[in-house]
């Protein structure tokens, strides 16, 4: 028995929950619970014409569809509380397949509420429930669903794409599991950056949902579906989805949803120039956020951030009042991409206030930010925006901007907006049928990838310095390992077998310069040594482009250094006196597990 069936018959509770506003849902349950209660009532007092309504199961599946509701409004702690009470009563009644259920739909509610703190139990739970009987049960598909859920949440993609895949395959039976289990992993490749891949998928998704009259399904394909367009720089295909999302959800009442959508698009309409029009969504999209009960926050700022770039772009002095709001609003709610853009905003202000293409603007911190979160399209949009800035500055004196410097601005801006690989499209449809294991690898690759380029392109911001490290290990210069994870501080600017080289800007700190090199350790499984030195004057002038044996740097010798750090032992640092790091420093670098070697001057 599935969990709404007791109300066949009774009710459209099951179809309302899919397409009708929370309001219309509210009065049904309102309705429904009335009706229980009268029949209550009437049954106690031996009343011979009660309304047919009564019963545990019935109760049990009105509980259900309030939890139901709850969890597609967000309201969390009420969706636990009503979903693990249906399942209390369906045990009560000997429903295991409802009671399981029920419980599969208190677990997704406690995952949403209490993210990785809830992920360990969540997991063991949806395994026990998935492994009590024949795994070509809808339980059994709905449990391996949840659990590639709450492997996502963890950071772990490639188990998340197993059981999601997992659940796939077994879903063919049930039409609408399949098509939740569709969204979820085309969520989880546009978060990958497998945005082929994932477009694919969601069309499917969107396809089934609508086939179904599912509103609520069909509108978050659509939203997923338009970031999978944006992440291909298809910008027109994106329109078209975003558009649906946001009709959807105004027809459903699902303000988050709306904000969401309205937000993307007068994003697109100002990468299209048409700040006209971008302004009216944002504007349109900040009403729906502040309107929600309670305000939807983030998307305010969003919005505010949208409003004051086409003010700015409209040329109305007071945008930048706009974006300073916006950008408060992010950093209260310590919201990491928020603050990069909101820095980003702030230099394109100063930028165009000062009226001199020399001034001295802090562009780097902004790019650095949004490279470190894997967004080198953005940091593309950032320098491409200070080169046009500083050119109509340029043009404005009687300038042509041709310097040997703008010629090297024009490849760094070339090479970071290498983030839309369109060539591999259609190889990732093929690869996430055929071989998905790979396709995880390659997107995590790429992903690591991504972030490397994006800090390279943030460092031709960085002022002169850098602290360069040839690293020694049997393991680099294959699968990527080079590569510098997320929480470390370095670029890679050479991988070859056994050897590679790190840099930081100059003002990175000793301690953060040991951890790191402990991250790469830890990633390759095996004690590394490195030769350190300080290049006072050295810069990145240019990414390298795709095919490109490294970046393109400026007063940096690496040759020496990498001899140096190949004749070391495992575990051993080589620190160049230039580095001028105290004892203090090189103690908590040898408390991190090294041991120092300092060159005698």
């Amino acid at each position: 028995m599935l969990p709404l069936e007791p109300l066949d018959g009774v009710s459209a509770l099951a179809r309302l929950l899919r397409s009708a506003p929370a309001t219309e849902v509210g009065a049904e349950l309102d309705h429904l619970e009335e009706r229980l209660n009268l029949a209550a009532r009437g049954a106690q007092a031996g009343a011979p014409d009660t309304p047919p309504l009564g019963g545990p199961l019935l109760a049990a599946a009105l509980g259900f569809g309030r939890g139901a509701l709850a969890l597609r409004e967000g309201a969390l702690d009420a969706a636990v509380l009503h979903l693990e009470s249906a399942a209390a009563a369906f045990d009560r009644e000997g429903q295991a397949e409802a009671r399981d259920l029920a419980r599969c739909e208190a677990v997704l509610a406690r995952l949403r509420r209490d993210a990785r703190s809830t992920c360990a139990p969540a997991i063991a739970e949806l395994d026990a429930i998935a492994s009590a009987g024949d795994p070509g049960r809808r339980v059994a598909v709905v449990a391996d669903h949840y659990r590639g859920t709450a492997e996502r949440l963890l950071g772990d993609a490639a188990a998340a794409q197993r059981a999601l895949l997992s659940a796939l395959r077994r879903s063919e039976p049930f039409l609408d599991e399949r098509a939740q289990i569709l969204n979820s992993l085309g969520t989880l490749y546009v978060a990958l950056g497998a945005h082929g891949a994932a477009e694919a998928l969601l069309e499917h998704a969107a396809e089934l949902h609508r086939r179904r009259g599912d509103a609520v399904g069909e509108a978050i394909a659509c939203g997923q579906l338009g970031a999978a367009a944006l992440g291909l720089g298809a910008l027109e295909r994106a329109r078209a989805p975003l558009q649906r999302q946001e009709w959807l959800c105004a027809r459903l009442g699902d303000a988050f949803g709306r904000a969401r959508a309205l937000t993307f698009l007068s994003e697109l309409a100002l990468e299209l120039g048409r700040a006209d029009d971008a302004l009216m969504l944002a504007r349109s999209a900040r009403d729906v956020a502040e309107r929600a009960a309670p305000p939807l926050r983030t998307w305010v700022a969003y919005a505010a951030r949208a409003i004051g770039r086409a003010r700015r772009d409209l040329g109305d002095p007071g945008a930048a009042a706009v974006l300073d709001e916006a950008g408060a609003i992010f950093r209260e709610l310590g919201h990491p991409l928020g603050a990069a853009l909101s820095a980003w905003d702030r230099a394109s202000i100063e930028a165009l206030s000062s009226g001199e293409p020399a001034a001295p603007v802090d562009w780097f911190s902004a790019a650095w930010a949004l490279g470190s979160l894997g967004l080198p399209s953005r940091v593309a949009q950032l320098l491409r925006e200070r080169m046009e800035i500083e050119e109509s500055m340029v043009s404005l004196g009687g300038g042509d901007g041709s310097t040997p410097r703008g010629e090297a601005r024009e490849r760094a801006l070339a090479a970071a907006a290498q983030t839309v690989l369109h060539v591999a499209v259609q190889r990732e449809v093929e690869l996430v049928y055929d071989r998905p294991d790979e396709l995880a690898a390659i997107a995590a690759r790429r992903t690591g990838a991504h972030r490397n380029l994006g800090r390279l392109a943030a460092l031709t911001l960085a002022p002169p310095g850098l602290v360069v490290a040839a690293v020694a290990a049997s393991r680099l210069g294959t699968r990527g390992f080079a590569l510098p994870p997320e929480r470390t501080m370095a670029a890679c600017v050479a991988d070859l077998p056994g050897l590679a080289v790190w840099i930081w800007p100059a003002t990175t700190g000793p301690t953060d310069v040991g951890r790191d090199l402990g991250e790469l350790g830890a990633a390759l499984g095996e004690p590394l040594c490195a030769a350190l030195t300080l290049a006072p004057a050295g810069r990145v002038l240019c990414p390298p482009f795709a095919g490109d044996a490294g970046a393109e740097l400026e007063a940096v010798e690496v040759g020496a250094l990498m001899a140096l750090s190949a004749a070391l032992a495992p575990g051993e640092l080589h620190l160049d006196p230039r580095l001028g790091w105290s004892g203090e420093a090189c103690a908590s670098v040898e408390a991190l597990g090294f041991t120092i070697r300092p060159v005698r001057g």
